[in-house]
């Protein structure tokens, strides 16, 4: 975890060690939306077998606490069996998120760069090996303005490209310009930087970018959008 002069807040993938004690994982579980939203439509003809597990990708999972309330969440929700798969970039934090997985053998977690070729290639495994072609979820939570720092607007499209191919539905917490310009401060602070902050195309409308993105260019349909947490941010469900 690349702490930089012993600032914990200023880190270069957001991979926060202590991330829930400031932004609380039952408070963001209050915001998600009903049944219907999370499930296909009828009229599509895609419904799964009520006791067909409904499997979901969390990306960015960190230590895995909000994984944990969501799976419980989900299985009260839907009223069938629930399957997370939680990945993340720092192998400190899933090694926290195994030490505290309470025995639940449909939560699993594992260490990995969904943007490198290789490592997104086990996500692609785990499906073949649960006999699914797509997630009937992918989350992304609070994590989208972390790949755009680092890997440019052509990493940002990519990264959602990728996502989207492997979801059913698609769930986008995206960050606002604000937080950005928070990010930047912190790290300038502690004498380090984002080298492509300014080069960034999508900037002060990064949101609207984001969903413009996903609706005009990968064909998505924005079914759900939620009231704003505390940090501004909106959770956004795509079909």
């Amino acid at each position: 975890m690349n702490i930089r002069n012993n600032d914990p807040g200023a880190v270069q993938y957001g991979n926060f060690m202590n991330y829930y004690q400031f932004n609380s994982a039952s408070e963001r579980v209050k915001l998600l939306p009903d049944k219907d939203i999370w499930l296909p439509p009828v009229e599509d003809g895609r419904e799964t077998p009520e006791n067909s597990p409904y499997v979901v990708l969390d990306v960015g999972c960190n230590s895995g606490v909000f994984t944990q309330l969501l799976h419980k969440h989900l299985e009260q929700l839907l009223q069938r069996p629930v399957t997370i798969l939680g990945v993340d970039i720092d192998q400190r934090l899933i090694e926290r998120a195994l030490a505290e997985i309470e025995s639940n053998i449909n939560i699993s977690y594992t260490c990995l760069d969904v943007l490198n070729e290789s490592a997104f290639a086990s996500i692609t495994r785990y499906l073949n090996e649960i006999q699914r072609e797509k997630f009937d979820a992918v989350c992304c939570y609070s994590i989208t303005m972390w790949i755009h720092l680092n890997h440019h607007d052509q990493g940002l499209q990519l990264f959602l490209e990728k996502l989207s191919d492997i979801a059913e539905l698609l769930v986008v917490e995206p960050q606002p310009w604000k937080c950005y310009q928070t990010a930047v401060r912190r790290m300038k602070r502690a004498g380090d930087g984002f080298p492509l902050f300014p080069q960034l195309k999508w900037r002060s409308d990064v949101e609207l970018q984001i969903q413009n993105y996903l609706e005009k260019t990968l064909g998505r349909r924005k079914t759900f959008e939620s009231t704003p947490t505390k940090w501004q941010r909106k959770i956004c469900f795509y079909r």
